[in-house]
């Protein structure tokens, strides 16, 4: 009996490594196409951030000074100069006045729509 319940034992360990082989490299490589995904955004947004920067510096006259300044006032907002936004403190409905899940633009409450902060963390 104990031979047959090692047998099994066996065979289930085998069954469950057969299929979890294939199923490592396909992870990996869905995080690569993931990563460089996110990568080719960034980029992106770097040249279209940078192109934007141009423009108001070219037709509004900002200087890259005023620019450092307000990037320093925006990531001192939670207090810390760390490189980073502060996230947004939880949304009120306007109608119901009960904290809104952030992804929903409809309050789970009474229904009704709220503007989203563009801007929002």
């Amino acid at each position: 009996m104990l031979d047959v319940l090692m047998d099994s034992a066996a065979a289930v360990r085998s069954a469950a490594g057969e299929l979890a082989t294939p199923v490592a490299p396909s992870a990996a490589t869905d995080a690569k196409t993931i990563a460089q995904a996110a990568r080719a955004d960034i980029e992106r947004l770097l040249i279209l951030t940078e192109a934007l920067w141009q423009i108001l510096k070219e037709q509004h006259g900002y200087t890259d000074s005023e620019l450092f300044r307000r990037i320093t006032e925006i990531d001192l907002r939670d207090g810390r100069a760390d490189g980073r936004v502060a996230p947004s403190p939880p949304r009120t409905c306007p109608h119901c006045g009960r904290v809104m899940i952030k992804a929903r633009p409809l309050c789970i409450f009474c229904d009704k729509p709220s503007m989203v902060d563009p801007f929002e963390r």
